[in-house]
């Protein structure tokens, strides 16, 4: 992995203040800009706000949520054209060595996840134990959304695939934690964006413990950065997280739709 000089030592104090401050403004520009796009589609759209599976049609649903990442897009495009600092994010021509890569970064994921469900299970075992308290694994408001109406989850696959991977992976892994590298090192780097981007999954919460899904997108994010500094593509771990993605929603849908024919 070839990196170049400010990449490789860690900046100054005045230098680390600036990229620090470069990564939290893009991130909680993403999110503005998210909100702003879901509204206008919404309003373009005639869906109401907040969104609800349940009086909204999946697809406009589906739709509205694709548009929100459009923000996501415009604020990681914005910060490298404002500061003409595109070279924060690797980009290079596609090889196809590119997609064993995503494939092993889905694979990292799946891991990760199965560990981090370990752990909480564990961790839930002992709280009840000890306190007579039940930790709840976290759970995103589209899944839970999707079960009262799964046909949402197919009309989520393209957008996962197309908007969510490539959007997300711009602004967490390309500028935040190129940002982050810059300032720290790279091993700190993907440390940091990885926390980051579990706590700004925090929103996406709609039921059980906020810590459980946000430690289990942090581990997401570990796998992703670490295939990302790897291989310096963003296409790479655009395409493991929005498989990742599209694969949670069809074994969802699959999920539901079986459990829903059976008998009894």
């Amino acid at each position: 992995m070839a990196l170049s000089p400010p990449y490789v030592s860690v900046a100054d104090g005045r230098t680390i203040t600036e990229n620090v401050v470069r990564a939290l403004a893009v991130v909680a520009g993403a999110f503005l800009f998210a909100g702003v796009f879901a509204s206008l589609g919404a309003a373009l759209l005639g869906v109401p706000v907040p969104l609800d599976a349940g009086s909204t049609s999946p697809a406009l649903y589906a739709a509205v949520n694709a548009i929100s990442f459009v923000g996501f897009v415009l604020a990681g495009v914005v910060y490298l054209q404002l500061r003409d600092d595109r070279a924060v994010v690797y980009l290079r021509k596609p090889r196809l060595a590119d997609l064993g890569w995503a494939v092993v970064g889905v694979a990292g994921i799946l891991l990760g996840s199965l560990v981090i469900g370990f752990v909480v299970q564990a961790l839930s075992t002992i709280a009840e134990a000890l306190f007579g308290v039940a930790v709840e694994s976290g759970q995103n408001s589209i899944i839970t959304q999707g079960r009262e109406n799964p046909v949402l989850f197919l009309y989520m696959v393209p957008v996962a695939l197309l908007f969510v991977g490539p959007a997300e992976e711009l602004v967490f892994r390309g500028v935040v934690q190129g940002l982050f590298r810059r300032a720290f090192g790279v091993v700190p780097g993907v440390v940091l964006a990885s926390l980051l981007f579990g706590f700004g999954h925090y929103l996406a919460i709609s039921s059980g413990s906020a810590w459980t899904y946000i430690l289990t997108a942090s581990a997401l994010g570990l796998v992703l950065g670490t295939v990302y500094e790897y291989t310096e593509s963003i296409l790479v771990p655009a395409l493991a997280h929005g498989s990742w993605n599209a694969g949670l929603f069809v074994l969802n849908y699959y999920v539901a739709t079986t459990s829903a024919t059976l008998p009894g």
